[in-house]
C-alpha cells in the first residue's frame, strides 16, 4: 500500500444512556467507512423505557421528551444487528459501548451478534503516547477534529476520525496490522462468548459450558444479577457456580429476576449508604409483587457449597 492510503471498511458507534445502566440507551450513533473515508452516518435517538437523570442530561442533553415516538432498542435491535454483523466496529471507549449492548440485549433476551471490534482510546494511547491523557475530546484536539462531545453521532464520527489518523500514521491499512504492530488484540463478539479488546492476554474468551446440572437447585433455570464486591470470590467465578447449577446470570434487574446477590460489604452497609440501581429497582418490583429474593454473600455460598 501506499503511505496515506487506508482501504479500511468500519463501522463507528457511540451511545448514551438515559441514567446510570447501561442498558438505558437512548441515542445511537453509527459512521460508515468504507475504504478510508466517511460513507455515511446515521443516527436515532431510542426510547429507553426508563428514566432520565439530572447528571445524565446535562452531560448529553437528552430529555424523556426528545425520545417520545423513537424506536424502542428492541424495535431498533433488527436493523442495527444488520448493520454490524461480521463487520469491524470502533468506538472510543469500547468496552463501554460494548458492555451497553450486552445489557441492553440481555434485557430482551437476544443473543449477542458477531463482529468484531477496536477501541479507538486503547489505540490513541498506543499512537499518541506522549498525550496527558487520551479521552475522545483531548485525541481531537490533538489531531485538529473539531466534534461536539457526547452527542452519540458526532462522537462516532471523531472515533471514526482518530482511528483513521492511528492507522495512517502507523502506516498500516488494518486493525489487525494495527493491532499487532503494538501488541493489542481485536474485541469478538459471538452470539454465545465475547473477548475484549486491548492489551493480548492469556485469557480464554468466556464461554457458557454445558453441562448436566440438578434440575432441583434453587438457581436452576433462575435469572440471577450480582450487585456490589464479592468478598470471596470474583464476580467471574460467581457467576460460574450459578451457570454450573443451570441459572443465568444477567447484568440488570428485571421483572424475570429470580435473585440479587449483594456482596456482604455492601449488604452490611446498605442501610446508611448503599443504594445501588439494582437494589432500588429490585425493592420496586418486590413492592409491585415480584417475588424476587434478595440474597447476601454468605447466604449466595450456603446455596452453592
Amino acid at each position: 500500500m501506499n503511505k496515506g492510503v487506508i482501504l479500511m471498511n468500519f463501522l463507528a458507534i457511540d451511545f448514551e444512556t438515559a441514567n446510570s445502566s447501561r442498558a438505558s440507551i437512548c441515542s445511537i450513533g453509527i459512521v460508515i467507512v468504507e475504504n478510508g473515508l466517511i460513507k455515511e452516518e446515521i443516527h436515532t435517538y431510542i426510547d429507553p423505557e426508563d428514566e432520565f437523570t439530572y447528571f445524565n442530561t446535562v452531560i448529553h442533553g437528552i430529555t424523556e421528551d426528545m425520545v417520545q415516538g423513537a424506536p424502542t432498542f428492541k424495535e431498533y435491535w433488527p436493523e442495527f444487528k444488520r448493520m454490524i454483523e461480521n463487520k469491524v466496529l470502533i468506538a472510543h471507549n469500547a468496552s463501554f459501548d460494548m458492555s451497553a449492548m450486552r445489557y441492553a440485549l440481555d434485557i430482551i433476551n437476544e443473543p449477542y451478534a458477531e463482529f468484531t471490534y477496536g477501541c479507538s482510546y486503547v489505540f490513541s494511547k498506543k499512537v499518541w503516547p506522549t498525550l496527558f491523557n487520551h479521552k475522545l475530546s483531548t485525541v481531537a484536539d490533538h489531531l485538529g477534529i473539531s466534534f461536539k462531545h457526547h452527542d452519540a453521532l458526532e462522537d462516532a464520527r471523531a472515533a471514526a476520525l482518530v482511528t483513521l489518523a492511528a492507522l495512517e500514521t502507523s502506516g498500516t491499512d488494518s486493525l489487525v496490522e494495527l493491532s499487532d504492530m503494538h501488541n493489542l488484540q481485536l474485541g469478538l463478539h459471538r452470539t454465545d462468548k465475547y473477548s475484549p479488546a486491548g492489551a493480548r492476554k492469556r485469557k480464554k474468551s468466556m464461554k457458557v459450558p454445558t453441562r448436566k446440572v440438578d434440575k432441583s437447585h434453587p438457581f436452576f433455570n433462575a435469572s440471577v444479577v450480582f450487585t456490589g464486591k464479592l468478598q470471596s470470590m470474583t464476580r467471574g467465578e460467581a457467576s460460574q457456580i450459578v451457570l454450573n447449577c443451570g441459572g443465568v446470570c444477567k447484568s440488570n434487574v428485571t421483572r424475570n429476576t429470580g435473585y440479587l446477590v449483594i456482596g456482604d460489604y455492601d449488604l452490611t452497609s446498605f442501610t446508611e449508604v448503599f443504594a445501588s440501581v439494582k437494589m432500588q429497582k429490585v425493592e420496586e418490583l418486590i413492592n409491585k409483587g415480584y417475588p424476587i429474593k434478595v440474597l447476601g454473600e454468605n447466604d449466595f455460598l450456603k446455596m452453592v457449597t
